[in-house]
């Protein structure tokens, strides 16, 4: 999957740079499901196994290294909880990862080459995006149920944390989800991103407003 047009401004890694830094790659659109929202919810909902109500992972957490490598420090992340060890210059090397971010084939293909033995797999779903009930069924699955960190990917200005530093632009971003209170209706991420990421909590509702176009969650399952 390369990168793909988005509709509206986007902004360059120059402008990026230079009003913050820190750019991901935004994922190409996926078919539109056939199934309604709440077809696929409640599906989605009978198909998970029991787990708790809350949850929050230990994770190994870790800021990029460089302005473009989000996806790879979140992957490098992610894979800790799988008890993959590998930093997030080597993934950088193995997704081909640019000055001007990282494409979501060369992401998911890395991804899945350390998943796929582990009888796992990565999956880019975009029904999580403006879904905030589906977007807390994945993220409960995936971290309370099967005890791993999925990566979200998201529009960075439009993060709580940086609403007002960005305006008007189309900046791609990939953080990590590590926790989530059904009850409260939050979840828990990290932000590689220094001056402004690390550990926050906010909610669901909040979260999903901020994802990728069609491409919002590696959604991790079994094989």
């Amino acid at each position: 999957m390369k990168n793909a047009p988005i509709k509206g401004p986007v902004a360059t890694l120059a402008t990026v740079a230079a009003l913050f830094a820190g750019a991901g790659a935004a994922h190409a659109t996926p078919p539109p499901p056939t199934a309604t929202i709440a077809e696929r919810a409640v599906s989605t909902a009978r198909a998970l196994p029991a787990m708790p109500r809350a949850f929050r992972l230990a994770l190994h957490e870790q800021y990029q290294s460089t302005n473009y490598f989000c996806v790879p420090a979140s992957t490098s992340m992610s894979l800790a909880t799988f008890g993959v060890r590998i930093d997030q210059a080597a993934l950088a090397r193995k997704m081909r990862t640019t000055t001007r971010g990282t494409g979501g084939d060369n992401a998911a293909t890395v991804m899945d080459s350390y998943l796929h033995p582990r009888r796992f797999d990565d999956r880019i779903v975009g029904d999580v995006v403006g879904h905030p009930e589906i977007l807390m069924q994945r993220v409960s699955y995936d971290v309370g149920s099967l005890r791993r960190a999925p990566v979200i990917q998201v529009w960075m200005e439009k993060l709580p944390w940086n609403q007002g530093r960005l305006k008007g632009q189309w900046i791609g971003h990939a953080i990590v989800a590590y926790g989530y209170d059904q009850q409260a209706g939050t979840i828990t991420v990290f932000d590689p991103w220094r001056p402004t990421g690390g550990t926050h909590t906010l909610p669901a509702k909040s979260l999903a407003t901020t994802l990728q176009n069609g491409s919002g969650m590696h959604y991790i399952s079994r094989t």
